[in-house]
């Protein structure tokens, strides 16, 4: 029997604990703090990212003109083959047209090298552009790590449905790399001012005094309606019962029906006489 009883009291404290365990990791649960970064506007501001991209494009048009040249050398010699294929020995003809296939073979190679995926365009560009990136993440992680956020999201490259503008952290981030930012804070400003008095007269209208305001201007107004039926109703009905009235003629010859007699009992017998 003890041994039954000290069972029943060690399940009993258990299951306390698991309760006490389940609640207080509620409480002391913490909501991850979010925030969002639009790093296409930084990088549209960052001195250091348009000399990258210049970079960049400067390689772009020699690679392009490189192709160019390679075209040129191709038609010039297409023009060659046309014009001599008649006054050139078979070998002189052969050669020139393996070289015309071999410069054609060339031309596909280095332009499938150069901008394919994966080529020497994304090595280059990713080179160049990898200590512009880093700077600009690094801004964006001292400013989620100085006010505790979890999650940064970035516009740029990951669409938000809707987010509050006080959670975005853009212009923090550009100052952090020294960068002009008073008319995107003007305009954050703005778009919170605008939230703050739209949630301010959302709550205006959701409060008990303006509701029980509106039921009671509901109320009257449907009292009114009612009433306004009543109403109509009536003068239709006084107005049908007067056509009616009007619409019967009277008869002056017409005398009125005599009252019946009153019928007598049979089963009385009258009385003897005297």
């Amino acid at each position: 029997m003890m041994n039954i009883l000290w069972k029943m009291r060690y399940h009993q404290a258990f299951v306390c604990v698991l309760v006490g365990f389940f609640y207080g990791s509620v409480l002391f649960a913490q909501v991850p703090k979010v925030a969002f970064v639009n790093s296409n506007t930084i990088r549209e501001r960052f001195p250091e990212y348009q000399t990258a991209k210049q970079r960049i494009e400067s390689l772009v048009a020699d690679w392009k003109k490189q192709a160019d040249d390679q075209l040129l050398q191709i038609q010039a010699l297409e023009i060659e083959i046309q014009k001599k294929r008649l006054i050139w020995s078979e070998s002189e003809l052969r050669d020139r047209e393996q070289l015309l296939q071999k410069r054609r073979a060339d031309r596909e190679e280095f332009i499938r090298k150069t901008f394919n995926s994966g080529g020497t365009f994304d090595t280059e560009a990713a080179n160049i552009m990898r200590p512009v990136e880093a700077k600009i993440a690094a801004a964006i992680q001292e400013v989620a790590i100085t006010e505790n956020y979890d999650y940064v999201w970035d516009k740029s490259t990951q669409p938000i449905l809707y987010a509050n503008p006080r959670y975005d952290i853009t212009a923090k981030a550009m100052d952090k790399l020294g960068l002009f930012t008073d008319d995107i804070k003007a305009k954050l400003n703005e778009a919170i001012d605008k939230i703050e008095r739209e949630i301010s007269k959302a709550r205006q209208e959701l409060s008990p005094s303006n509701i029980r305001r509106r039921i009671s201007k509901m109320a009257d107004d449907a009292k009114k309606a009612a009433e306004d039926i009543v109403k109509e109703g009536e003068k239709e009905f006084k107005d049908a019962a007067k056509d009616l009235k009007l619409g019967q003629p009277q008869d002056s010859t017409k005398k009125p029906l005599p009252t019946p007699a009153p019928v007598q009992d049979s089963t009385k017998k009258d009385p003897p006489k005297k």
